[in-house]
């Protein structure tokens, strides 16, 4: 173990040696590259010089060729002020180079030379040029061009001879770099030969410590694995001493009593505990097991609640363990959060006396109708016991009055929303066979798939046997009293007709009222007996094509005599075109009839009745308007409710029977409509009716006995549009 160490601490020494020698190293190297660098630039730069030498000779060749002498001059003194501003910033570069400097400092003489015989050639060119211009003798011009050609060979001669020193300069630029290119290589040798060596000792001391790291990375992740895992369970884990101190705390904890584990560390388990159950704890300890499950902390004094850090309780479980850690006793405290496990049980207990006690038969199914569980009342409807039903499917209680139409339809609709409910006669354990109203729902799991279907049913048999009671008890007392009544009125109508100026005023009087009274029974005999009839919807409806501006006219012509007797009179208007719709004449002539009645008894005398057929959207709308005294606000929400009658202060009477308006509402429903109304206290009271249109078109209409008459059946001021 020794020698490993030494050996890793002489690895290190060499590791670091060759650090510092190389780091020396990559110092030079990087000095040569600077320098191989700075000598690249100047062998561009002369070579930057070299074509600004060629372009002062252009010139000169250039006007012998093309006698544009002008703007050569003028390229001239560009292709000068290149070559001077080069050939200075090389100087510039160059000081202190005692082998470039000279090279560079004997152009100057060269160039000198060299722009002086480029402006002789120009001269000449331009003399002759002129002399050509002047169709001077040929000999002349001759001259001229000899004198420019000699000085141009002259001019050559210069130029290749400056080249020549650039080119030297530029060869002992390549000579200098591919010297250091050399050294450059040799210096990478070594470093590489020093890398081997590194990586060798490198290899060495991490052999030798891969051990320890192992060993620090299995006691790492095996920390890190396991604080994970306390970290992410569901439970509050609290570790404990001896003397009931916090150690420590996971965030499951935490968040379960509200406290940062730097508010509770140090502190006694204790603080989380409700007061009343800390000396359960503190029992509990004290028994001597070091290993025990608290299950909600059963005393009589306590209920097992934790305490948060607001002061808030909630139920706990609670299980301790004891461990041994470095010599030293901790205990590992478990806490369980069972505030919704509580719940659950409290719903269940909750739910199963529901079941259990409902009035309401409950039978559950699975999803092949096999019967899992009934509740008594269930078994009390079908007189069969808990045993007869499990395992069984419902349709053994099948009384044999339904076909398999009516079935089928009830599946259909189960399966398509899930819900279905109506009348079924099923058939009880000794064969009596019994109504019931039945409502099924199917149960879904959280993926939207059926698990189950739940049946509640009602025996129904006393309310269907106290309807029938009721509808002959109704029959036979509206016929035993429409025959007495009928006697009454013929009598009263023959004593009113025949002996109305024998009798004295006040008997007169009697009879009158006796006549009212009469007439009014008859006729709430005969609403009583509508409602019930639609209520149980035994009253039939015979729909047909009407044309509505008939029908009202049919109606204000029955009216005729009671708008004479009050001195009302009565006005229409049409404000609808086409104005068809599908229902049953006698019918909506009752519901309008009852309208257009209550609005002539309550207009003043003189007063007139407005009725308007009109448009309210798609449908088709009668309103029926009269200028009496309204109806008060504290009516307005039960004027159509059974038996709602309004006191008439004005006339000391009530309004009619209370029933012909919920009628009216009933007739209109039947149609698909509404009815509503609107009134302004002292001013005027309207009532109107929507109808829908018919669908058909006019050519499917047939005439019937109301829309085919042409002509109105009373007299009436019309005002139509």
């Amino acid at each position: 173990m020794l020698s490993m160490k030494i050996l890793y601490v002489a690895a290190w020494l060499v590791i670091i040696g060759f650090l510092v020698w190389s780091g020396n190293l990559l110092m030079k190297i990087q000095s040569m590259g600077s320098e191989t660098g700075d000598l690249h630039q100047l062998r561009l730069d002369l070579d930057s010089l070299a074509s600004a030498w060629r372009d002062l000779s252009r010139p000169g060749n250039d006007v012998l060729e093309n006698y544009e002498v002008q703007e050569q001059r003028d390229a001239f003194g560009l292709y000068k002020q290149r070559y001077d501003a080069i050939h200075a910033a090389l100087q510039q570069r160059l000081q202190g180079d005692d082998v470039m400097t000279p090279l560079i400092s004997d152009l100057a003489p060269a160039r000198d030379t060299l722009v002086a015989l480029a402006e002789q050639v120009l001269d000449l060119s331009e003399q002759r040029e002129a002399l050509r211009l002047l169709q001077a003798q040929a000999g002349l011009i001759l001259e001229k061009e000899t004198a420019a050609a000699s000085a141009m060979a002259r001019m050559d001669q210069t130029f290749q001879d400056g080249l020549d020193v650039i080119l030297q300069a530029s060869a002992a630029v390549v000579g200098q770099e591919r010297g250091l290119e050399a050294l450059q290589g040799n210096n990478f040798q070594r470093l590489y030969i020093m890398l081997l060596v590194m990586l060798l000792a490198s290899a060495l001391s991490l052999e030798l410590f891969r051990y320890s790291v192992r060993q620090r990375e299995a006691l790492r992740d095996s920390a890190v694995r396991i604080n994970t895992i306390v970290n992410n369970v569901v439970d509050g884990i609290i570790t404990v001493d001896t003397n009931g101190a916090i150690e420590s705390i996971n965030q499951s904890a935490e968040q379960m009593f509200g406290y940062a584990a730097n508010n509770v560390i140090g502190r006694k388990f204790i603080v989380l505990l409700r007061e009343c159950c800390r000396k359960a704890y503190l029992n509990e300890l004290q028994s001597g097991t070091t290993s025990r499950v608290i299950h909600l902390l059963l005393y009589a004094e306590c209920e097992g609640f934790g305490q948060r850090r607001d002061g808030s309780t909630f139920p706990i479980e609670l299980a301790i363990s004891q461990v041994t850690l470095k010599g030293r006793q901790l205990l590992i405290h478990i806490v369980r959060d069972v505030t919704e496990r509580k719940l659950a049980d409290q719903e269940l207990r909750l739910a199963a006396s529901v079941f259990e006690n409902a009035s309401e038969g409950i039978v559950i199914t699975d999803m092949d109708g096999t019967i899992q569980s009934t509740n008594p009342a269930y078994r009390a409807i079908t007189r069969l016991s808990e045993e007869e039903l499990s395992g069984e499917n419902p349709r053994i209680l099948q009384s044999g009055k339904h076909d398999r139409e009516f079935y089928e339809g009830m599946w259909a609709s189960i399966s398509g929303s899930g819900h279905w409910q109506g009348e079924i006669w099923n058939r009880r354990k000794n064969g009596e066979v019994f109504p019931q109203w039945v409502t099924i729902n199917a149960i879904k799991d959280n993926r939207g798939d059926t698990t189950n279907y739940v049946g509640v049913a009602w025996d129904i048999s006393e309310l269907k046997a106290s309807q029938r009671m009721k509808e002959e008890f109704i029959t036979t007392i509206s016929h035993e009293l429409r025959t007495p009544l009928t006697s009454v009125l013929v009598s009263l109508g023959m004593l009113k007709t025949n002996m109305q100026e024998q009798l004295p005023e006040q008997a007169q009087k009697l009879i009158a009222l006796a006549h009212s009274n009469s007439r009014r029974l008859v006729r709430l005999i005969s609403d009583i007996l509508d409602i019930e009839k639609i209520e149980a919807g035994k009253m039939t409806f015979q729909f047909e094509p009407l044309e509505l501006s008939v029908l009202v006219d049919r109606v204000i012509g029955d009216s005729k005599a009671l708008a004479e007797l009050a001195q009302i009179s009565i006005t229409t208007q049409t404000l609808a075109s086409d104005a068809w719709i599908n229902g049953d004449a006698d019918r909506l002539m009752q519901a309008l009839t009852n309208l257009l009645s209550n609005a002539i008894k309550y207009s003043p005398p003189g007063k007139a009745v407005e009725v308007v057929i009109g448009e309210q959207g798609p449908m088709l709308r009668i309103e029926v308007t009269d200028h009496g005294p309204g109806i008060p606000l504290e009516f307005h929400d039960q004027i159509f409710r059974k038996f709602a009658q309004v006191d008439r202060a004005d006339r000391g009477e009530k309004a009619g029977t209370g029933l012909g308006l919920n009628i009216a509402r009933l007739i209109v429903q039947q149609h698909g409509g509404r009815i509503d109304f609107q009134s302004t206290p002292g001013v005027c009271t309207t009532f109107g009716i929507d109808l829908p249109r018919a669908e058909q078109d006019s050519s499917s209409r047939k005439p019937g006995s109301i829309h085919a008459s042409s002509e109105s059946s009373g007299e009436y001021r019309s005002r139509k549009r």
